[in-house]
């Protein structure tokens, strides 16, 4: 399965398909603590039972991320590493639902250090419950 076809079955079963658009607050708020290396501002967007789904090997070699775990994930991403491409990140979303969004990103834009992908987010009640990171395979 494609990731995109993933990431639409993902969307589906989540309870999108609501005619009203998600609010990107929390969206923004997310990015904006990316960018600051802020992993205490990160985490408080996210539910207390929140699921994350990121690549395998990331941050844990399942890649999957629950509760209280997400703060590994979320440690590794604002590290003095992760934050230069953090502040490069250019973003678009586009909404799945009332509560569901598709964050598209990428990272030194135009450059050999170039990476792209989109994250699935659905947000209830102001947090975020669940995220799927997906990542384009590499340009050859």
């Amino acid at each position: 399965m494609s990731r995109t076809a993933y990431a639409i079955l993902l969307v589906s079963v989540m309870g999108a398909g609501s005619a009203a658009a998600a609010d990107t607050k929390v969206l923004d708020r997310h990015v904006a603590n990316m960018r600051a290396g802020n992993l205490e501002g990160v985490l408080a967007d996210y539910a207390p039972d929140a699921v994350v789904v990121t690549p395998p090997g990331l941050a844990n070699a399942s890649g999957v991320f629950v509760g209280a775990d997400a703060r590994k994930l979320f440690s590794v991403l604002t590290d003095k590493d992760h934050v230069p491409g953090n502040k490069t990140m250019q973003t678009r979303y586009e909404s799945a639902g009332s509560d569901t969004t598709l964050m598209y990103w990428v990272q030194f834009k135009g450059t050999a250090k170039e990476v792209a992908g989109h994250d699935v987010f659905v947000v209830r009640g102001g947090k975020v419950v669940f995220q799927s990171v997906i990542v384009d395979p590499a340009k050859k």
